[in-house]
């Protein structure tokens, strides 16, 4: 079975011949904005799922503006669908602002998701030839077990020192690790603010959407 993922502007027609497309189509997604025009849309969406017995999931986005956000939605939507044993997920990325898309784009090069778009006059279904970019691979393993243990403390910075002794490295090593992970722009350095000698590590912003 087969979940489809989409973005919907004003018009149905960029996301239907998807549905159609689509072999052993299990449920649709889509993502829309609050905009008149594209609520108009979203209902004809629904009307035609709900007409061929398709299970469908509208997903109104609350800024259609933010890329970020919006590509850290997706990318949670896309997790908890495959963490359900859903492997086969298709992405129709044709409508929607030009930051939907893009969000969407992004998601589907990062997670290895196929992508298509439907032509604005002929309606004919486009595949996207994407190949998934695994950043992940880029950094070691005791590279990603900062970077994972910095994600899930992300509300504040922590000191180098204790940082290194709370994973357990030490302090030389943890300094390697931190030149090169600054170097790949993944972190933040910062000065202590009751001692400017101390280092204060955090996540980069948002580097969350390249780690598993």
């Amino acid at each position: 079975m087969t979940i489809l993922f989409g973005t919907l502007g004003w018009r149905p027609q960029s996301l239907i011949p998807s549905i159609r497309s689509t072999k052993h189509i299990e449920k649709l997604y889509f993502y829309h904005s609050d905009n008149p025009e594209t609520i108009k849309a979203r209902d004809k969406v629904v009307e035609h799922c709900n007409s061929i017995g398709l299970p469908v999931q509208p997903i109104q986005l609350p800024n259609v503006f933010n890329l970020i956000d919006i590509a850290e939605r997706m990318k949670e939507d896309i997790e908890k669908v495959r963490s359900e044993g859903n492997a086969n997920i298709r992405f129709n990325i044709a409508g929607g602002t030009r930051l939907t898309s893009s969000a969407a784009l992004l998601v589907c090069i990062l997670k290895g998701i196929p992508t298509m778009y439907v032509h604005d006059e002929t309606f004919e279904e486009i595949r996207l030839p994407l190949l998934q970019m695994d950043y992940s691979s880029n950094f070691t393993s005791k590279q990603k077990v900062i970077l994972n243990f910095l994600r899930k403390n992300k509300e504040r910075p922590i000191s180098q020192t204790d940082l290194a002794e709370k994973i357990g490295i030490h302090k030389a090593t943890m300094n390697h690790h931190i030149k090169e992970l600054k170097k790949k722009g993944v972190i933040t350095i910062a000065p202590g603010e009751d001692d400017s000698r101390v280092r204060m590590i955090s996540l980069a912003p948002h580097v969350d959407l390249l780690l598993e």
